[in-house]
């Protein structure tokens, strides 16, 4: 089976090098599988871009596509699995952040499960053994849990990790449960993952959580601002209208 490992990434020239080094020496390991990583850069100022075009000659499943502008986490998850639909013959992708605070020894895990059939693998910090950093203050551990309660009232999902940022998805349902297009997300920041947690749940993916180890951020600066608690909110009141219906149109929560 073809893996993509979707990294999307912007001014991450303090970790980027290293991360591909350990994410290629992980998926060596792992067998039966081919894996391509594709770098999605949101036009970084810093040297992102010649750091993986230098990894990418030393590594050749390695591949970096440039955006024209920084238009979002959500738009950049989305060029890049569009891109390993057409180009790289993708049978599943990975959504991957840039920054090490997901584990790269984590990524067998969710491989194992896609090989026992499932279709939608959830990396989770919040069932028996995942976890969140020690360092994390009081208010972000409740911020954290406090989303995850929302959303799952409101769009009733049973996940205990429904703000998750490392999934494995099978492409097959992917196309079949997911708008592809940069105008039908509802969401072009973090929040996309709320849409797209919530279309492949009703669309019936056989879905699971996996353990892993949520690591705390050592070099750069976090991207999550309080917007996006916002946001995320916003997500969750559109899909509870919409109640299933995609055609419903609503313009986007933010630009």
């Amino acid at each position: 089976m073809k893996i993509t490992i979707i990294i999307p990434t912007y001014n991450e020239g303090e970790a980027i090098d290293n991360l591909l080094d350990v994410v290629v020496s992980e998926t060596k390991e792992i067998k039966n599988h081919i894996f391509s990583i594709l770098v999605v850069d949101g036009n970084s100022k810093d040297n992102t871009q010649e750091k993986v075009r230098s990894k990418s000659i030393k590594y050749k499943n390695i591949q970096l596509i440039v955006e024209r502008n920084k238009s979002g986490l959500g738009n950049a998850y989305l060029e890049g699995m569009n891109y390993a639909m057409k180009n790289l013959g993708a049978d599943a992708f990975m959504e991957f952040d840039g920054d090490f605070q997901h584990n790269p020894k984590d990524i067998k895990k969710l491989v194992e499960k896609l090989d026992q059939g499932y279709e939608y693998i959830i990396g989770s910090r919040y069932i028996d053994g995942g976890t969140i950093p020690k360092e994390w203050p009081w208010y972000r551990k409740a911020i954290s849990s406090f989303g995850n309660i929302v959303i799952n009232i409101g769009l009733q999902l049973g996940i205990k990790d429904a703000t998750s940022g490392f999934k494995l998805s099978r492409v097959e349902r992917f196309k079949d449960s997911m708008p592809l297009k940069q105008g039908q997300l509802i969401s072009l920041r973090h929040a996309y993952k709320i849409h797209f947690l919530y279309n492949m749940i009703k669309a019936g993916a056989k879905t699971i959580e996996v353990p892993i180890e949520f690591l705390n951020r050592n070099k750069g600066i976090s991207k999550s601002t309080f917007e996006d608690i916002i946001e995320s909110l916003g997500v969750v009141f559109v899909l509870i209208v919409r109640g299933g219906n995609n055609n419903i149109v609503f313009k986007k929560i933010n630009k």
